[in-house]
């Protein structure tokens, strides 16, 4: 790549994960793609930057609201914590993102409908290369759209916005 990359793993926390997880277009499986989307960032050097958000109605659990233990998260790895949708508002990610020389950004995490949204649309707006994980982001159904649908719509909105598209298994950060 010719551009500095990083990987935004959004709100993977174990809060909105139990008792019923979101899902991917694909089914339950938002923490093993993200697990790999991160396992293969580390092996190619591209710096993955997690991002936490914090409300004053979450539990008061460490373990809940930090970021996902299945993800594994490495020393050093930058944590952003957020109160509003999006990752870049009222937050350092930016700065964060300046120090990593990132201009091209990968985005996976929760909720499509909510918090990716949000930080897609900002990272387009701002100028940043894009690329949404299209399979690594999870919602919730709602009784009369599905998932799976959820997630469809807004991979088109962002796609229509100017966002990439990729599979996760078809990431290659080398």
């Amino acid at each position: 790549m010719s551009q500095k990359t990083a990987l935004l793993v959004i709100d993977v926390q174990r809060v909105y994960m139990e008792p019923e997880p979101m899902v991917t277009s694909d089914g339950d499986d938002l923490i093993e793609k993200c697990a790999r989307l991160i396992e293969s960032a580390r092996e190619a050097g591209v710096p993955v930057v997690f991002v936490q958000h914090l409300s004053d109605d979450q539990p008061d659990d460490p373990v809940l609201i930090g970021v996902h233990p299945e993800l594994g998260r490495a020393e050093g790895e930058p944590v952003i914590q957020k109160r509003f949708g999006s990752a870049f508002f009222q937050t350092d990610l930016e700065e964060t993102l300046a120090d990593l020389d990132a201009e091209t950004l990968y985005i996976s995490g929760l909720a499509t409908f909510g918090c990716v949204n949000a930080t897609v649309m900002c990272a387009v707006c701002k100028g940043y290369d894009t690329v949404v994980v299209k399979d690594a982001h999870g919602s919730s159904g709602f009784p009369d759209t599905p998932a799976a649908q959820m997630i469809d719509i807004f991979n088109g909105i962002w796609k229509r916005a100017g966002a990439a598209l990729v599979k996760s298994e078809d990431v290659q950060f080398a």
